[in-house]
């Protein structure tokens, strides 16, 4: 047989088989995509019980596990270190974490500065957990839950993270570097007074109040009220507060445990209506933590919010009734006014985010829905 018939002959058969080994890879390429489509569609979906979500997710990213579980470092901010509060709840989570795949490994920061620093510079840990106002770094839209005054008691808060789990909002909790994974409440930031005779925060007028440097909004609100902010971390402000350099302090409600249970002074006192609701945030890498892992951690911090929220009840409890300072009525309303101007400036500068501020209008109008805003609505 002619040699140049042979190679033709060999050559054709070498490019079918080429063709067939392609048109097979291809096959098991779609197969895969199908199949991960179906995995991912079943662990988004809350009609489906929750342990053939699990399930799904542990067979969709089977490959990033060692031993079953997903290995991965939490850095914790708590200014009371491994003994605190935070801590505390912290370690009762990632027992349930393991629950769905992960084996969490925990370190705690009592600097939360420098907790933000390693996570931005070292890359050591995986995710972080610090308050909200933090948080906005890394994602405007969840920061924005603790804007000022949008949402007024812990019940708009708790109705806010149940909108939250709703998967069509996975687009805002991700943004391409980072996601946020969890919500939990550590109650509301108030003003610290440093005289009960100070019902309100026009009593501050030409006074020095502290304020965190990491809380603009804060800053903006006491500027006009016609106080002069003072800037500092919240140690600093509690030394301030407790050594009676400023006349107050606008804080979380946990300044009170760190400044030793309300040991600045029989004198002092806080207002009883909260400025805003202080958040503990979970922030992962996007690489780390793909969206159908940080949805189910955000529905798991839903089911446990009432358990975080009894936590600060109890060490709210610590608070005597006599440190509590009633607003009169004409102020609370002059509040109001106050903190939704101090909203729409930070919007219109860039610093909150304008869908979460409308959600958040949307929240208060169902339960109070004949007030002005909701008629007339600006956010």
């Amino acid at each position: 047989m002619n040699l140049r018939i042979i190679s033709s002959a060999f050559l054709a058969l070498f490019l079918a088989s080429l063709s067939w080994a392609s048109d097979i890879s291809q096959e098991d390429t779609d197969a895969k995509e199908k199949s991960d489509a179906r995995l991912k569609a079943a662990i988004m979906s809350q009609n489906i019980p929750l342990e053939k979500r699990v399930k799904a997710l542990k067979e969709l990213y089977h490959d990033r596990t060692v031993n079953g579980r997903i290995q991965r470092h939490f850095c914790i901010w708590d200014p009371l270190g491994k003994l605190g509060p935070i801590a505390s709840t912290v370690q009762d989570q990632t027992v349930r974490s393991v629950h769905y795949g992960l084996d969490a490994s925990i370190a705690i920061f009592n600097n939360e500065q420098e907790l933000i620093e390693n996570f931005k510079k070292e890359k050591t840990c995986d995710a972080i957990l610090v308050r909200g106002a933090l948080a906005r770094e890394f994602n405007k839209f969840a920061g924005t839950i603790e804007a000022i005054g949008a949402l007024p008691e812990r019940k708009h808060l708790q109705l806010l993270m149940q909108v939250f789990t709703n998967p069509r909002l996975n687009r805002y909790m991700t943004d391409g570097e980072y996601t946020v994974m969890g919500f939990a409440t550590i109650g509301g930031n108030y003003a610290f007074m440093r005289d009960k005779a100070y019902n309100s925060l026009s009593a501050l007028e030409g006074k020095q109040v502290a304020v965190q440097a990491i809380e603009a909004p804060m800053k903006a609100l006491v500027n006009q009220y016609g106080g002069t902010p003072i800037e500092g971390g919240m140690m600093r402000n509690v030394l301030a507060y407790t050594d009676e350099r400023v006349s107050s302090m606008i804080s979380t409600a946990i300044a009170y445990l760190v400044m030793g249970s309300g040991q600045s002074g029989d004198s002092t006192g806080v207002l009883r209506n909260p400025l805003s609701q202080s958040t503990m945030q979970l922030i992962g890498r996007a690489e780390q933590f793909p969206d159908e892992l940080a949805q189910l951690l955000r529905e798991d911090f839903l089911l446990k919010f009432n358990n975080y929220a009894g936590r600060v009840d109890t060490e709210m409890n610590l608070v005597p009734d006599e440190f509590w300072i009633e607003t009169p009525a004409d102020e609370t309303d002059k509040l109001e006014d106050a903190t939704r101007e101090v909203r729409l400036t930070m919007r219109e500068n860039g610093y909150y985010d304008d869908t979460m501020l409308r959600i958040a209008r949307k929240i208060r109008c169902r339960f109070n829905p004949e007030t002005a805003e909701c008629v007339d609505p600006v956010e």
